[in-house]
């Protein structure tokens, strides 16, 4: 990090596409938990005094999972359905800071056409200016949710008793963003 001063936090910032991403976490077959993310997030936050904004979108086609049986049937209408919604997005509706760098966010989550309030915790990070000079802010975000409450139903017994999938998913979301013209 550079030792020159930052500016403030007011005004907008965008997603740096090598250093965002987003990421879940599922419980499988009791005993293990699978992990995933996605290759492409886009986010904007805007920042107005004490008024603060987060939107973003993932599009579940950039999900990173190579074995194509697998990955059929993640983008499958059992799971994402991608071929008719295409991207996961969120919108806040509150962005509270707390002590220090941490944040309380209140937003809309939309997976599969299916809207549901979320509340995520996290930090905000900076402002400050990274190796190439550029000024940067970090958001780190995390949440639990119900994958039914979105539509996410699939599942299949084991053959002993039990699920191939737990209903708790786990998500993270790892932003650097700057301003929209660096």
């Amino acid at each position: 990090m550079s030792a020159t001063a930052p500016s403030t936090l007011d005004g907008t910032w965008v997603s740096d596409p090598i250093h965002s991403t987003a990421s879940f976490a599922i419980k499988h077959m009791i005993v293990s938990t699978f992990r995933a993310h996605f290759g492409q997030v886009d986010a904007t936050l805007q920042i107005n005094g004490d008024d603060i904004a987060l939107t973003g979108s993932v599009p579940v086609e950039t999900i990173d999972i190579d074995q194509p049986d697998f990955r059929a049937h993640l983008m499958s209408p059992e799971f994402f359905d991608s071929e008719n919604t295409p991207n996961v997005t969120f919108k806040s509706t509150s962005v509270r800071r707390g002590d220090g760098d941490s944040i309380d966010v209140d937003g809309e989550l939309t997976v599969r056409d299916t809207t549901r309030p979320i509340k995520a915790t996290g930090s905000l990070f900076g402002p400050a200016y990274n190796v190439a000079d550029v000024e940067v802010v970090g958001v780190d975000l995390q949440t639990k949710l119900d994958k039914n409450d979105f539509g996410l139903n699939w599942n299949a017994p084991l053959p002993k008793g039990g699920l191939a999938l737990g209903d708790e998913v786990t998500l993270d979301v790892h932003l650097e963003l700057r301003r929209p013209d660096a």
